[in-house]
């Protein structure tokens, strides 16, 4: 058993860390910081990288890496921004991943070259107002007219739809019933031009500058069976084999981040001197950031062993993915509010460190399944375990 990375991974990482280390990518997280815009520069310099296709298959254009390659990416880009590596992490799992999973040679071949370019921006939208973690009671839905599918509905909370060209949409397509959701997974174009979409709302939001938080509606967006990606009526297919695989870069950009807070606070602690003598002297102080520097290795480790399963196709590897999206969303947390406490009134500014990392983490353990959901995951799981043990 390896637990180390091989040369190639190393390789990626350091890139990843030049990349956004680098001067320019720094004035570049300051000004999203300041002017909450969308980074287009940055991305059309990933795009340079190869980071807009890092597991798209090289016959579409794309970087052809591994699961765990591409998760140890994001775990460094989200080290230096959450928001930043959320842009990435969309284009690249939430959008080509079931384009190049569940389409067709001919959505894939008009798709996926122009998204590892950068010339095409994608989105995943699922979710809508009422309808969060129950991802299989959407209500938009597609209706049968003169041959085509008009789609009709209303998405909320969908990243990067503002600047998206591209969408992977979900719509009802027949009653839910027990074991069938009735949905339908769509690939669509969006945009200002596209007839029957429009963009209602970009959110105002607390943390994560640089990414965009959207809402549209769908009136009567002419689609037909060349947008169906999949097959009709088992969207939930795409859906959940998409957020299965997507966990693993959520986990990752929780890894990262929780790693930047510890890296920050243990810098603080060591230079604040209270009582004659620096913080990290202190007992208590000190242990805190022991226990915490083992749940973030913990983590860490859980998500190199979910993509490493992903990339060998056990057939559990969702369940590894969960614990990994889990344990990273948890420790994040607490890493980014022990930092935020250990900086005590310099917190309360909205131009400090500790207040902009605590805020960028707060939403890693809600999107793409909040941590209950995991949790239920595990637990309807061990139910079927604990019946093998009668």
């Amino acid at each position: 058993m390896d637990f180390s990375l091989s040369d190639v991974q190393k390789a990626f990482r350091a890139m990843a860390r030049d990349f956004m280390s680098d001067k320019k990518t720094q004035q570049w997280i300051a000004a999203a910081e300041h002017n909450k815009g969308f980074p287009y520069d940055f991305m059309e310099k990933a795009a340079e990288h190869g980071l807009l296709g890092m597991n798209v298959s090289e016959k579409y254009g794309g970087a052809g890496m591994s699961v765990l390659d591409a998760v140890t990416v994001i775990e460094e880009i989200a080290y230096w921004s959450v928001p930043f590596s959320l842009n990435i992490l969309v284009q690249n799992s939430l959008a080509a991943f079931p384009i190049e999973t569940f389409g067709t040679e001919e959505q894939k071949a008009k798709y996926l070259p122009k998204m590892v370019s950068g010339e095409l921006l994608g989105c995943f939208a699922n979710t809508e107002a009422g309808v969060g973690s129950d991802a299989k009671n959407i209500v938009t839905k597609a209706v049968r007219k003169d041959g085509k599918l008009l789609l009709i509905g209303f998405k909320r909370f969908i990243t990067s739809a503002s600047v998206a060209n591209v969408a992977v949409v979900f719509a009802r397509t027949s009653p839910r019933t027990a074991g069938n959701p009735g949905t339908t997974a769509f690939l669509i174009d969006i945009g200002e031009n596209a007839p029957g979409f429009l963009l209602t709302k970009v959110e105002k939001k607390y943390g994560q500058s640089g990414s965009m938080l959207c809402e549209f509606i769908l009136d009567d967006y002419v689609a037909d069976e060349k947008n169906i990606l999949g097959k009709l009526n088992q969207g939930w297919e795409v859906c959940d084999g998409t957020f299965r695989h997507s966990r693993n870069f959520i986990a990752a950009q929780g890894a990262g981040l929780a790693r930047r807070a510890l890296d920050e606070a243990l810098k603080y602690v060591a230079e604040r001197i209270t009582f004659g003598k620096p913080l990290i002297e202190n007992q208590a102080l000190g242990f805190e950031l022991a226990k915490m520097d083992i749940e973030i290795e913990a983590a860490r480790l859980l998500t190199y062993k979910a993509a490493f399963e992903e990339d060998v196709k056990d057939k559990n590897f969702h369940l590894t993915s969960s614990k990994a999206k889990y344990a990273t969303g948890e420790a994040v947390k607490k890493m980014a509010l022990l930092y935020y406490q250990y900086c005590g009134g310099m917190s309360v500014s909205s131009d400090s460190l500790s207040s902009k990392l605590l805020l960028d983490a707060l939403p890693i353990p809600i999107y793409e399944g909040p941590s209950e959901i995991q949790l239920q995951i595990l637990w309807k799981h061990l139910q079927q375990v604990a019946k093998t043990l009668k």
